[in-house]
C-alpha cells in the first residue's frame, strides 16, 4: 500500500510540472517580441553635423575622413589616405543619400565603398556590416568626433 501512495505522489508532482512547463511554453509563444521604436539615435539625437576623424588604414598612416549629415538624409563624405603619394585615387570625395537601420541606431553610406557608422552622442563609431564594433584599445581608432552642428 506504501508503495501505492508513494507512485501516486510522485505521478501527480511529474503530471503538475509538465502542465506548468506547456502553460509557460504556451504564454511565451502567445507573446510577440517587438522593439521601442520610440526611443533610438535617429529620434532621440542631435545627428546632423559634421563628424571628423582618422580611421585606421591597412596599408597607409592613416584615412582622415569628414562626414557631414543632413537632416533629409543627404552626405557629403570625403576621405584623404595620409602618406600615399598625392593622387586621385586616394582621395575620395562623394555625395549621396545614406539610410538608417530598422532599429534606428546605425547607418550606412558609400557609394565605392560601403561604411557603417553607429549613431551616438556627438560621435560616429564605425562598425561591420553586421553592426559588430571593434573591441579593445584599438575601439577609439574607429570613432569620428562631431565637430559642429548645421
Amino acid at each position: 500500500m506504501k508503495s501505492i501512495v508513494i507512485l501516486l505522489v510522485v505521478f501527480c508532482l511529474v503530471s503538475c510540472k509538465d502542465e506548468v512547463k506547456t502553460s509557460e511554453i504556451n504564454s511565451t509563444e502567445n507573446r510577440e517580441i517587438t522593439t521601442d521604436n520610440g526611443h533610438n539615435s535617429r529620434n532621440s539625437l542631435d545627428w546632423t553635423g559634421v563628424y571628423e576623424g582618422v580611421l585606421p588604414c591597412e596599408n597607409c598612416d592613416g584615412i582622415e575622413t569628414s562626414i557631414q549629415l543632413n537632416k533629409n538624409l543627404d552626405y557629403v563624405l570625403s576621405q584623404h589616405y595620409l602618406g600615399k603619394a598625392e593622387a586621385e585615387e586616394n582621395n575620395l570625395n562623394e555625395t549621396g543619400k545614406f539610410e538608417w537601420n530598422k532599429q534606428g541606431n546605425t547607418i550606412n553610406l558609400g557609394e565605392r565603398q560601403k561604411l557603417y557608422f553607429k549613431v551616438s552622442e556627438n560621435y560616429l563609431l564605425q562598425v561591420f556590416k553586421d553592426e559588430s564594433k571593434v573591441m579593445g584599445d584599438s575601439a577609439m581608432k574607429y570613432r569620428l568626433t562631431k565637430t559642429n552642428k548645421l
